[in-house]
């Protein structure tokens, strides 16, 4: 099946994003043009987000989600993307504090990691990089960074210059002292302020009464507020001073150490029942005789039923599970793939006569305890992930150091792809 994608030169910068980060030349040939298409097979698609969501769907289909609650989420983003586009630029920037909240609790938008909703949202926003400031939507402006680095900057899209990002620059929250009532001797509180003229006086002369009893009562409120505050801040800046050293301890530790990479068995392999790209494999990673994991992965395309079969792998065991498609998931198995998309393989041992399910993959000089679960806000998996590479002898290595096997014999045994040089490892 042919496909040709014909894009505008300048226009239609969210189609050459998704485009170019998913790979997509392997399946669509790109065409400039005077209007947005997609041709396949003589049949022409129109519109965005059909032809962001069909190039995912033929590269990288968990972009559009992987249950049926996840495509449901991604759906309503992607229906929001395309009412953002109608919008002038005021509108655009007033959607920012929305955004802004709902970024408050997550890293990404619409799931736990990167989806399609992150690449469109991203193009659209970049034309209003300059407006999205961190004293007013920080949480818009950490996400917009995250996505510049993941995507862009790792993608080298040059379509969009990357923005300089800074988000130390958040000033600390002003509380301000409550309004001080201004009167004028009228009482606009009363539902009867139009009756009862012969008692003005006599209610003026109360309520200035009032009123003066008012602010002093506000004054030293404002007063109290502000010392309780210099207390509370004070406090805190001694506590933080007593405990200098739990900060010291988190950053010791390099975030690769606290990742649990293991060298795992494939006992058996098959087709996911309810979704056709994805494979489910039993695999023992050393838990304990007779325990294996369950993991999915989006092997189909790349490697054959036959051979995923009794094979020694590579596996990521402490990311959160994740229910892909019904069928939870305890890990991953780790793959490079080629620069231009071409091909994926699967990362194993060197010598496989020397390991057993289990054993641990390790750094040197970068040593350290594995957490028991990754947690997610922390993103140590995304800080490292993009250092892992393979290089010219097919070795798989972390910022030049390769993937070391502690075996039960004392040696040390790396980890290979079989054909790939230079690709990436996830």
């Amino acid at each position: 099946m042919s496909a040709t994608l014909r894009v505008p030169e300048k226009s239609a910068k969210d189609i050459v994003l998704v485009y170019k980060y998913l790979k997509a030349k392997r399946v669509v040939k790109l065409e400039s043009a005077k209007e947005l298409s997609l041709e396949i097979s003589g049949d022409s698609i129109d519109g965005s987000n059909t032809i962001a969501k069909y190039l995912a769907a033929n590269t990288q289909a968990d972009l559009l989600g992987l249950t049926k609650e996840e495509n449901i989420e991604v759906e309503e983003w992607l229906s929001w993307v395309t009412a953002l586009k109608a919008l002038e630029k005021k509108q655009v920037i007033a959607q920012f504090k929305k955004l802004d909240t709902h970024l408050s609790t997550r890293t990404f938008i619409a799931l736990n990691r990167l989806s399609l909703p992150d690449l469109l949202i991203f193009a659209h926003l970049h034309a209003f990089s300059k407006d999205i400031k961190v004293t007013t939507v920080p949480n818009v402006l950490r996400w917009f960074g995250l996505i510049q680095h993941v995507v862009v900057k790792e993608h080298a899209i040059e379509e969009f210059p990357c923005v300089e990002i800074h988000l130390d620059a958040v000033p600390e929250p002003v509380i301000a002292a409550p309004a001080k009532k201004k009167t004028d001797g009228k009482s606009t509180d009363s539902p009867s302020e139009t009756t009862g003229k012969k008692d003005k006086k006599e209610k003026t002369d109360k309520k200035e009464k009032a009123d003066t009893k008012e602010k002093a009562d506000t004054k030293e409120k404002v007063e109290q507020t502000e010392n309780k505050e210099k207390k509370e801040k004070k406090e805190k800046k001694e506590k933080k001073e007593k405990k200098p050293a739990a900060v010291v301890v988190e950053s010791d530790q390099a975030p690769v150490s606290r990742l649990d990479i293991r060298v795992g068995y494939i006992h058996s392999c098959e087709k996911h029942p309810n979704a056709d790209s994805l494979y489910v494999e039993r695999i023992d990673l050393g838990d304990g005789e007779g325990i294996h994991r369950t993991v999915v992965s989006g092997l189909v395309r790349w490697v054959p039923v036959e051979e995923m079969q009794n094979r020694w792998v590579v596996c990521l065991t402490n990311m959160k599970p994740v229910t892909m498609r019904g069928i939870k998931s305890e890990g991953v198995v780790l793959c490079a793939s080629a620069v231009d998309g071409s091909k994926v393989e699967i990362l194993a041992p060197a010598d496989t006569t020397k390991v057993k399910p289990g054993d641990r993959v390790y750094f040197e000089g970068l040593e350290g305890e594995p957490e028991k679960t990754l947690p997610p806000k922390k993103k140590y998996w995304e800080t490292v992930q993009p250092d892992f590479k393979t290089q010219d002898d097919l070795f798989a290595y972390y910022n030049g150091k390769p993937f070391l096997i502690k075996t039960a014999s004392g040696e040390t045994v790396q980890c290979i792809a079989p054909t790939i040089k230079g690709g990436d490892i996830k």
